[in-house]
């Protein structure tokens, strides 16, 4: 069998070491019921002892809702960070991140989205897998949606990088992958893009929704170049499709909550009320740094799908 080569810094994978750390890793990074998942997606990390051990994994004290590490940071309020508290319109349930961004971060980053070095597509897709298992119950996402990239930027690099990531996470949990999203508007690079405030205003409206959108319950999806009634049909199928999601949430929530006249006669005999959770869409992206992209993408989806939708989203990256 070849030997794999760690994607860092080109030495050894497999080495008496490496089981040692995976486990150790595995332990601190999992639940029990997760512990499974995770150890085999570190197991099949190439990615050798020392450099696993060295990955600025994030800890247990975070932001409550961006998933910053909080171990040298203040809280605010309530379990939130400064820039938490100052979000007045907040349309992500959540985010959650597996690695701090730091300088050796950034260039591993930088070879997969602008160089093409399609062997961190698996490493990444693998690191996000991770951060999912670690972070969200998966069983109640209707589906994974990536941050997609202008079709300029897309014709340029080559690929989406997001894309991929998606897709290697669909595989790793089961969760359908689906194009929610178009984005209509060009920006610069955000890391070319100096203050908060500027990367929210370069954000504003940047995303529409797919017509190739087809959540489940709505139908089979029809070709971007149809015209006519089959343009009408999409929207009945995008429509029927929104309308499933709603309707059995509402109908779940009604059924579950009904009490019949048996068990209202006598306070003992009452059914206990559960509580009926609503669709959820699992939004990827490679790094949080401001959250004004996926935030962005949050709000068109909330736009079309209704408040009842919950969004949360999950980067490599913070």
């Amino acid at each position: 069998m070849k030997q794999r080569t760690c994607v860092t810094c080109g030495g050894r994978v497999h080495t008496p070491k490496r089981e040692g750390a995976v486990r150790e890793l595995a332990v601190r990074l999992s639940r029990p019921a997760t512990y499974p998942a995770i150890y085999r997606l570190l197991h099949s990390l190439s990615v050798c002892a020392s450099c696993l051990e060295s990955l600025p994994f994030i800890g247990e004290e975070i932001c409550r809702q961006c998933g910053r590490d909080m171990r040298a940071e203040r809280y605010i309020s309530e379990g939130r960070c400064r820039d938490c508290v100052r979000e007045a319109d907040e349309p992500l349930q959540g985010n959650r991140s597996l690695l701090r961004y730091d300088q050796d971060g950034k260039s591993m980053l930088s070879l997969f989205k602008y160089r093409g070095d399609e062997r961190l597509a698996d490493y990444y897709g693998t690191l996000l897998a991770i951060a999912a298992f670690r972070f969200y119950t998966l069983s109640g996402f209707a589906c994974i949606a990536a941050v997609p990239l202008h079709a300029r930027r897309l014709q340029e690099r080559g690929f989406n990088q997001a894309d991929l990531l998606a897709a290697r996470l669909g595989r790793a949990t089961g969760i359908p992958v689906q194009p929610l999203l178009r984005r209509t508007k060009e920006t610069e690079k955000l890391s070319k893009q100096w203050g908060r405030a500027s990367r929210q205003e370069s954000m504003r409206e940047a995303f529409s929704w797919d017509e190739r959108a087809v959540l489940p319950g709505g139908g089979a999806c029809v070709g971007s170049d149809s015209r006519g009634d089959d343009h009408r049909n999409l929207t009945k199928q995008i429509a029927a499709g929104i309308g499933f999601l709603l309707g059995s949430w509402f109908s779940l929530r009604s059924a579950i909550s009904h009490e019949s006249p048996a068990n209202t006669a006598s306070p003992s005999n009452h059914r206990k009320t559960l509580p009926a959770l609503p669709p959820k869409i699992l939004l990827v992206d490679d790094i949080y740094t401001t959250g004004s992209t996926l935030r962005s993408c949050a709000r068109t989806l909330r736009a079309h799908l209704g408040p009842v939708c919950k969004i949360y989203s999950l980067t490599i990256y913070r």
